[in-house]
């Protein structure tokens, strides 16, 4: 019984491990063309929604940094196969092709694999009104995963919903990428300087692996979500 109920248990766990692939993708509206997109990027999940898709599809802006004014989408919660099997790739790409991409620019897609020690992808943690996007250019991503992860018990005392992820495909491998989950900026004010700490123990380990952080600010767009 009891090598069976490990059996379960380890199952379980991998089964879980499995479905850790998210997607995101990056729009960049056309001059004058914001508010046409926002129009036409509701009506294609219109689209989706006709269409039986299951996924669940998260939008929000950038409000800071060199990106500011870019609009992000992501799906979350997959394995690499679910890819194969996307809903109506044609007619999804038609829908675009009528509805958003005429009044923005399809920047780029890429794909990450959430480390263990991130929370859920639950709609409470990715619903949150703000998220601080961290981009962590690193030498060596397990030391540097490690390094996170020993931060991380802080960021969940304060309630803070956290998620971790490696980059997977579409940008520079080995990169991780942290959404920090924030109900205002007096709440986001707690965070900011988060990355300082995560520096600051780098810098007195041994042999520090991070070369850079980018950090930006993402606020949530229900209206332009679907699925949650």
């Amino acid at each position: 019984m009891k090598n069976i109920l490990l059996f379960s248990l380890l199952f379980a766990s991998t089964a879980s491990a499995q479905h850790n692939l998210a997607a995101f993708s990056i729009w960049k509206p056309k001059e004058g063309q914001a508010a046409r997109f926002e129009a036409g990027y509701k009506k294609h999940l219109q689209w989706h929604i006709g269409a039986g898709d299951k996924w669940n599809w998260y939008g929000w802006f950038i409000i800071s940094g060199d990106r500011a004014g870019q609009f992000v989408d992501a799906t979350f919660g997959h394995e690499w196969r679910d890819l194969d099997h996307r809903v109506d790739p044609a007619g999804d790409g038609a829908d675009n092709d009528l509805h958003t991409d005429p009044f923005a620019d399809y920047l780029t897609g890429y794909k990450l694999q959430r480390l263990p020690f991130s929370d859920a992808e639950d709609s409470i943690t990715l619903g949150a009104r703000y998220l601080r996007m961290l981009t962590i250019d690193v030498t060596n991503p397990h030391a540097a995963a490690a390094l996170v992860e020993s931060l991380a018990t802080g960021l969940r005392q304060q309630s803070h919903p956290f998620l971790a992820y490696e980059m997977a495909d579409g940008g520079r491998l080995g990169q991780l990428i942290l959404l920090i989950g924030a109900r205002d900026f007096a709440d986001y004010g707690l965070i900011a300087a988060w990355q300082g700490q995560l520096l600051d123990l780098d810098h007195r380990s041994a042999k520090p692996v991070i070369t850079a952080i980018t950090a930006e600010t993402l606020v949530f767009r229900r209206d332009m979500s679907i699925n949650l």
